[in-house]
């Protein structure tokens, strides 16, 4: 292989981490498909960079000839395909790689030389390698996407994953019809929940038993409806009695985390606790280790989540945390108001009524109006209520109701 291009591969090799989040963040970015679960962008990350350490070390020392995809790289693809992720986004990922990894070493080899000559063959050469090893790494990672594809399919686990899929995305679904998909009754409480845990042989045997062990300490009198995601991950919906917490979840395994949302009934509330649950999850998974704990509630991640989800579910929030006072009217906007400057001015009434050009007098009856609207005092839960109270302020109507 030409001394450039070995010389240039060795240099890079100590820039892998730079380059590998650059490659992720693009590909995150332009391929939809890859986008949308942390977990599953930890282990692109990891795939692209193995990928990128063994191409340089190859060139490095002048080889060319393919080899064995890196385990991380054949991960990945099972874990596309128990996704459903075409085989196809997984491909543009390499493309895009090899496109952005050829530009910057040519750029490279524009630093070391200015011969022209040198420059041009360096970068056929460094060109036609590139070529024979994605082309050599793409037929295993397709082959071993296709195969976990036919094994996934064919279980019975991935057709009840398909069954819920449908419910959680078919709006024009009814009850009875969902119900019968899923072999589950809609009518009573259910608390959404999501389960992790490394990979490893038996992972899903393990998350499915602290399912049943969490259904059982919250007294639920059902079987709870457990579904794989991934080879590490469940959906979980308990039918928990009134009275029953998500606060109250706790994890006995310790290789196994849980995300889990708020009581939610009917057809409705199934989809929605399944949201909250998702989305306590992300923000488990974007906390450091330091942050992390065994159980993220919607309860308590509720505000950081938030800033991941979209304005119908932060209404649906906004709706949880005012109640009444999230009406959509002239009065209730009056009263809105009122009491987000008042809270603010840290309860004070005078300091309140100064801002608005009010009577002090008139401040204390709009605080009583607004906490009779939304059902309990302001103080109840006061963060959230401030939060809420300026999406009102900031987001109007979209977040009323």
């Amino acid at each position: 292989m030409d001394d450039l291009v070995s010389r240039t591969a060795a240099a890079l090799t100590g820039e892998m981490e730079g380059l590998a989040d650059h490659l992720v963040t693009r590909m995150l970015h332009e391929i939809p498909e890859l986008d949308g679960d942390p977990a599953l962008a930890a282990l692109l990350r990891v795939s692209v960079e193995d990928n990128i350490r063994i191409a340089m070390q190859r060139f490095s020392a002048g080889e060319r000839q393919p080899q064995e995809p890196p385990a991380s790289a054949l991960e990945y693809a099972r874990r596309l395909a128990q996704r459903g992720v075409p085989v196809s986004a997984l491909l543009r990922a390499y493309r895009l790689g090899q496109a952005e990894c050829q530009q910057l070493m040519i750029e490279a080899f524009a630093r070391d030389t200015d011969d022209p000559a040198a420059i041009v063959a360096a970068t056929v050469e460094f060109s036609a390698a590139t070529f024979a090893y994605i082309d050599g790494i793409s037929e295993h990672v397709v082959q071993a996407h296709q195969d976990e594809r036919r094994r996934w399919l064919q279980s019975r686990s991935a057709a009840l994953a398909a069954q819920v899929t449908t419910v959680l995305a078919g709006d024009a679904l009814e009850v009875g019809q969902a119900e019968r998909l899923l072999g589950y009754e809609l009518g009573q409480r259910h608390l959404g929940l999501v389960g992790w845990s490394d990979p490893g042989p038996g992972a899903l045997d393990r998350l499915g038993r602290e399912v049943r062990r969490v259904a059982g300490d919250l007294g639920c009198l059902r079987d709870p409806l457990v579904v794989p995601a991934d080879a590490t991950t469940v959906w979980a919906w308990l039918p928990v009695p009134r009275g029953g917490d998500a606060r109250a979840v706790t994890a006995a395994s310790p290789d196994v985390r849980l995300a889990v949302g708020e009581p939610g009934t009917g057809l409705d509330g199934f989809r929605a606790t399944h949201r909250q649950a998702l989305a306590a999850r992300a923000v488990a998974l974007g906390a450091d280790e330091r942050a992390s704990t065994p159980v993220t509630t919607y309860a308590d991640a509720g505000l950081v989540a938030l800033l991941r989800t979209d304005v119908g579910d932060l209404a649906a929030w906004v709706h949880g945390v005012l109640g009444g006072l999230a009406t959509d009217d002239d009065q209730h906007a009056r009263l809105r108001d009122t009491v987000r400057v008042l809270l603010a001015h840290q309860g004070s009434h005078t300091a309140a009524a100064a801002e608005l050009s009010l009577h002090r007098n008139t401040v204390l009856y709009r605080q009583r109006r607004a906490e009779e609207a939304r059902g309990r005092p302001l103080d109840d839960g006061r963060l959230d209520v401030e939060v809420a109270l300026l999406a009102c302020h900031l987001l109007g109507r979209r977040v009323l109701c």
